[in-house]
């Protein structure tokens, strides 16, 4: 079987820099619209005709790509509805085309979830554009396969990320003492996966051409009690400002965020906020409490992780600890400004 030629999109961001890395012996096309990377690229745009290319660019790119994977997204759970169905929903369309131009198979990056929706959380309109995506793809008559990915940490070694996203900005504000309270119900569970977790199963996608369908990029029963990651918020901020390598349990209850019963929260903390400051831009409590939503009161989501031929193997909850610790020190080395909201 010959290599294939890939085409990545996104190839700047969270998954797709992860995923370049991982496809290091393989010829790899990443399309980019802002950030160059590096390798083979083409500076494109999803929402645009032709990917963004002059004609002649993209018949010969359709020419030489075997299997698209298609990283390229917007995750920013406050756009406005038309941003996330213009990049998540039409430029997944112009990716079908130019899969079926070039004959080659689709890898779509898609998210878990999907599976949440409809719940008021902070993430319902992204995952209602990810959905219709979705739809397209699975009725497009393409050869494919869905990757639904969950909360994407930092490298299971390094804890680095190329782009902090929703999940980084909750730790992280309960890392430097902003975020006294958050909404959870009791046995909550915080799913999430390593970017380099998440690569090694897109790659394995891409390798195998018989997996279709959908496959869940997740940690599922592994999935880390919201308890203990608060529990491993305060050890690592007290560590990191101490120096310390074992931590009291007194010094994680005193820096620790403490947990609320949702309705409760909505009562008494929300309506305090509110009433300080009315016209105020949300608080970090109120834009916690919108992204708790889609966590809280849920089954585990199924996992994939460990059934793909050449990928990762099957999380456990000790392994997703240690690689939350890594990210947790890397988000502690950034400049305390970066969780203040603008």
């Amino acid at each position: 079987m010959t290599t294939p030629t890939v085409l990545v999109t996104g190839a700047s961001g969270v998954v797709g820099s992860a995923l370049l890395r991982e496809l290091a012996d393989t010829e790899v096309i990443s399309l980019t619209h802002h950030k160059p990377v590096t390798g083979q690229q083409l500076r494109g745009d999803v929402t645009r005709p032709w990917l963004g290319l002059h004609p002649s660019d993209y018949r010969s790119l359709a020419a030489r790509v075997d299997v698209v994977v298609h990283c390229a997204a917007s995750v920013n759970f406050t756009a406005s509805r038309t941003h996330l169905h213009n990049v998540n929903v039409r430029g997944t369309g112009h990716i079908l085309r130019f899969a079926e131009d070039a004959d080659a198979r689709l890898v779509h990056g898609s998210t878990a979830f999907i599976a949440r929706a409809g719940r008021g959380s902070l993430l319902d309109a992204y995952a209602a554009s990810k959905a219709t995506g979705e739809t397209l793809v699975r009725t497009s008559g393409l050869p494919h396969a869905i990757a639904r990915l969950s909360t994407i940490i930092g490298d299971s070694c390094t804890g680095e990320t190329a782009r902090l996203q929703a999940f980084h900005h909750l730790v992280g504000s309960a890392l430097v003492g902003q975020l006294p309270f958050l909404p959870c119900a009791p046995g909550t569970r915080i799913d999430f996966v390593p970017q380099d977790t998440a690569a090694v199963a897109l790659a394995a996608l891409v390798r195998s051409e018989h997996l279709q369908g959908d496959y869940w990029i997740t940690a599922g029963d592994a999935a880390v009690p919201m308890t203990r990651l608060l529990d491993l918020c305060g050890e690592a901020a007290v560590a990191h400002h101490s120096g310390a390598h074992d931590v009291g349990d007194l010094g994680v209850r005193l820096f620790g965020t403490r947990l609320l019963e949702p309705d409760v929260f909505e009562r008494v903390i929300t309506s305090v906020l509110d009433r300080a400051e009315p016209t105020a831009a949300p608080s970090v409590g109120r834009l916690a409490a919108e992204f708790m939503t889609a966590f809280t009161d849920t089954e585990p989501f199924p996992t994939s992780i460990g059934t793909l031929p050449g990928g990762p193997d099957p999380i456990t909850s000790n392994g997703l600890e240690n690689a939350l610790r890594h990210t947790l020190d890397h988000l502690l080395t950034l400049p305390e400004g970066t969780w203040e909201l603008t």
